[in-house]
């Protein structure tokens, strides 16, 4: 018997899914382990992968009746997932962690042979208050993944975090409210509830990057400071359009903010799509904006 073999016991702390529920989805469903001993259950990393995913999908609602037909790659294609994310690699993934729960369940888990951890921070806000290219005695390789431990899931603070760093973002929470979580899972944030085991970051890591979806604090063209400067220093001799583009930028940049925050106490409506049509009708406007003035110095004179 290998070591990489799990006991059931091992297993239903990995995935989540209950001792019982895996003996009952083996009588009803075929769900078998990749050895018996005895009366003793083993099951192979592959076999955890899966039910970890299995697990995942039967939280958002899925029937175990109808997953445990499906392939792994029609598991991950529900997950939003690439079939592939899990292949082991020659090289080790560059990670951050931010948080101090994971630096505690980094400890028990310091032989990751499929992580390498570059950078630790006790929360979330000093790993987004530090520079990164600010590592004395010389500048770290760049980042694959920040893993970012948070205590309630807020979509606006994942904006805030993902402007410190260009690495993909995993997100582990402790609470969260069903809109943020289903704005996050939108967005193709890749999110993670505490506690999680040290495998399932490792899995949330690896998984390929899915491109998420932006609001107005990560899509803008221009910051407040360039608008001001081009409403107030653009001359253009009886032409007030500069500044009415500007107003207009504006206010449409607060519409797309409010609606977003609507959201998370109105869910009658998809305030999240009205939010990414209000963006895309600001990007508009700034292309119309950066068309009217040509003089590109005055936009670089505001930075």
């Amino acid at each position: 018997m290998t070591e990489d073999l799990y006991r059931i016991g091992a297993v239903s702390k990995l995935t989540g899914v209950s001792v019982e529920c895996l003996r009952a989805w083996e009588r009803r469903y075929g769900v078998n382990p990749a050895e018996k001993a005895g009366k003793t259950r083993f099951y192979s990393e592959i076999q955890i992968h899966r039910l970890t995913q299995i697990k995942r999908l039967i939280d958002q609602g899925h029937p175990i009746s109808q997953l445990v037909k499906l392939s792994d790659a029609d598991l991950a294609n529900r997950l939003g997932q690439y079939s592939s994310a899990l292949t082991p690699s020659n090289r080790r993934l560059k990670v951050a962690l931010a948080g101090t729960a994971l630096l505690l369940a980094e400890e028990q888990f310091s032989d990751s042979n499929r992580l390498e951890i570059l950078r630790r921070w006790p929360s979330a806000d000093a790993f987004a208050s530090t520079p990164l290219q600010q590592t004395p005695p010389q500048r770290l390789p760049k980042l694959d993944v920040v893993v970012l431990e948070i205590p309630s899931l807020d979509n606006y603070l994942i904006d805030k975090y993902i402007e410190s760093t260009d690495a993909r973002i995993v997100v582990v929470y402790h609470f969260c409210t069903d809109n943020d979580l289903q704005i996050a899972t939108e967005r193709g944030f890749e999110v993670l509830p505490w506690p999680s085991t040290w495998q399932q970051i490792e899995e949330a890591c690896l998984r390929s990057g899915r491109e998420f979806r932006t609001t107005s604090s990560t899509q803008r063209r221009f910051s407040d400071e360039q608008l001001f400067h081009l409403a107030t220093r653009t001359s253009i001799e009886g032409c007030t359009c500069p500044r009415d583009l500007v107003q207009l930028i504006t206010q449409i940049n607060a519409y797309a903010i409010h609606t977003e925050r609507c959201g998370t106490v109105n869910t009658a409506a998809n305030h999240f799509e009205i939010s990414l049509e209000a963006n895309e009708a600001r990007a508009c406007l700034e292309n119309a904006l950066s068309v009217l003035v040509e003089d590109e110095d005055s936009v670089q004179k505001a930075n």
